[in-house]
């Protein structure tokens, strides 16, 4: 098939960047797969070998334009944010959304959305999800190299991510946190001066993001919203390391007890980590990974999708819809 994957950034991303990582994975599994891949993203990106860039000014495009720059004889157009109604309706070719965050309180799908767990398509009265995959090959693998801290990562101004609940946790127990990823540096290296052992490490990516990921003792995930999927877990779990969280939205289908330990309690938190016995075996937690998020599985589940698209099949009935959330 000849796709177009749209999402107009620069590619590849400078740093965190989870959606962006995530399109240039499945556009590797539908290269080795076969397909002829185009991405849709902002001059100066760099793609993986043998995918074809178009390039895209995401402050002013419609229909017609982009119709004007689709290769000829394109076979679907796979979008990674929504775009107006008014373009996915006049776009005359097959097409697919993936639906990366939570919709807001009757926000309107396409028809033809997928969403990142079943949680996350539940929670938008949908039934149709792809796991997010990832390529292990941009991670570390080092289970005899385990340290005695934890790691929280993730965008540290978001409060549904709840790093003031990991702080206290971890304060309260008296254990050692490592903080990476985020925003806002000088309120969080501040609120650090007065924990001697936590460190704020800021954001990171590559080997820097690997090698945190892997050493760690274990990846701590308290959110405090219906969570879509968390690429985090994933990125944690691949490289050996167990996930503690709460049990919201997707957790509770992506860390089953063999691989972490989902807690709803401030007590029960701060008992395990002054306890610090995960039952999770680091090859276990790799193991599941593999099997539930790599990325060639996740280009092979979206090529079942885009070949019932190709055949004229809507994947819902009705318009998936924002059903609404509160923290919790």
């Amino acid at each position: 098939m000849r796709i177009v994957l749209f999402h107009p950034v620069l590619l590849p991303p400078r740093d965190y960047g989870g959606v962006e990582r995530v399109v240039q994975w499945l556009a590797q599994g539908l290269l080795e797969r076969g397909h002829e891949v185009h991405i849709a993203a902002l001059a100066g990106s760099i793609l993986p070998l043998g995918c074809h860039l178009i390039e895209v000014d995401r402050r002013s495009f419609s229909a017609v334009e982009l119709m004007k720059i689709l290769p000829k004889g394109v076979d679907l157009i796979h979008f990674m944010a929504p775009v107006s109604e008014e373009i996915w309706d006049n776009l005359f070719v097959p097409k697919l959304l993936t639906v990366h965050g939570n919709g807001k309180l009757g926000e309107k799908f396409p028809k033809n959305s997928v969403f990142l767990s079943d949680s996350h398509a539940r929670l938008h009265g949908a039934s149709c999800f792809i796991y997010n995959g990832i390529n292990p090959d941009e991670y570390l693998f080092s289970p005899d190299q385990k340290k005695s801290w934890y790691l929280f990562l993730s965008k540290t101004h978001w409060r549904v991510k709840n790093l003031s609940g990991t702080m206290k946790f971890c304060r309260k127990a008296k254990v050692s946190l490592k903080i990476a990823g985020g925003s806002r540096p000088f309120f969080n290296r501040m609120m650090c001066w007065f924990q001697p052992h936590f460190e704020w490490i800021g954001p990171v990516s590559g080997v820097k993001k690997a090698y945190y990921l892997a050493h760690a003792k274990a990846l701590l995930f308290p959110v405090r919203w219906p969570e879509p999927f968390g690429l985090v877990i994933a990125e944690a779990l691949i490289s050996g390391t167990p996930v503690v969280g709460f049990p919201r939205g997707s957790l509770v289908e992506l860390i089953p007890p063999e691989v972490g330990v989902l807690l709803e309690s401030e007590d029960e938190w701060i008992r395990l980590l002054e306890e610090g016995t995960l039952l999770a075996d680091p090859e276990r937690c790799r193991q599941w990974a593999l099997e539930k998020f790599h990325y060639r599985g996740m280009a092979e589940n979206y090529e079942r999708i885009y070949q019932q698209i190709f055949q004229g099949r809507i994947l819902h009935e009705v318009y998936p819809r924002g059903l609404g959330w509160n923290l919790m």
